[in-house]
């Protein structure tokens, strides 16, 4: 009888932390890869929305000192002809693109991009940073491959105010200047090639900030620096 007692009651103990245990458990899943955006496809509230997504960009502070201009004076070119697909991976959101050689973008074709990575959560739109959207399509230019079209998803593009000081109040990982705010920063990856990889070819082909998730990387128009 009294072993039977002990077994009920380590029961009830079990039974009575469980809901602590869901609680205190971490909002996101690292081991699939949800950091910032979700991509698998369900519908959330706003609310539910932040709380799933916007665990995972340590992105470094900006010394103060330091001048951050925006650059929306050049055009934007695009040297070899390929396939493009951008597929926002938060609202499954698609854009395409056949770029011929030598080509300049349209002020149409920029308000489109601006467009696409606006704050999906406060829909919200920004003026890109030019210089990132000519590195951004030079590095899709260089993963594309002859006669098919490239698969890249958008994680993040511009971040409102609002979503920033909700991110930071769910955690210390995200900067608190972040470029994402003001339009100088993209987070993306490409099916086939390893965050790892895709890392090794932007750092060699920009001048920004580079920087290497589980799932994706970071990409943008800001001092020289790397991190992961």
């Amino acid at each position: 009888m009294t072993h039977k007692h002990k077994l009920t009651r380590r029961l009830f103990l079990s039974f009575s932390v469980f809901p602590a245990i869901l609680q205190a458990a971490p909002l996101v899943d690292f081991e699939h890869g949800l950091g910032l955006f979700s991509s698998s496809g369900s519908t959330q509230s706003w609310e539910n929305s932040y709380k799933v997504n916007l665990f995972n960009d340590p992105e470094p502070e900006i010394d103060s000192s330091v001048r951050l201009e925006l650059n929306h004076s050049e055009n934007i070119f695009v040297k070899d002809n390929f396939q493009l697909r951008l597929i926002n991976s938060n609202t499954s959101h698609e854009m395409m693109f056949n770029f011929p050689s030598n080509y300049t973008l349209s002020s149409g074709e920029v308000a489109s991009l601006d467009n696409f990575l606006r704050d999906w959560r406060t829909d919200e739109v920004k003026r890109i940073d030019t210089l990132l959207l000519t590195d951004f399509l030079k590095i899709c230019s260089l993963c594309a491959k002859e006669n098919k079209v490239l698969k890249v998803n958008v994680h993040s593009g511009f971040r409102s105010k609002k979503t920033n000081a909700y991110l930071r109040k769910q955690s210390y990982k995200v900067a608190q200047n972040s470029l994402h705010i003001i339009g100088k920063a993209i987070d993306f990856s490409i099916p086939d090639i390893s965050p790892r990889r895709l890392a090794e070819i932007v750092r060699a082909n920009t001048r920004g900030g580079v920087g290497r998730y589980k799932t994706f990387v970071h990409l943008d128009s800001g001092p020289e620096r790397s991190w992961s």
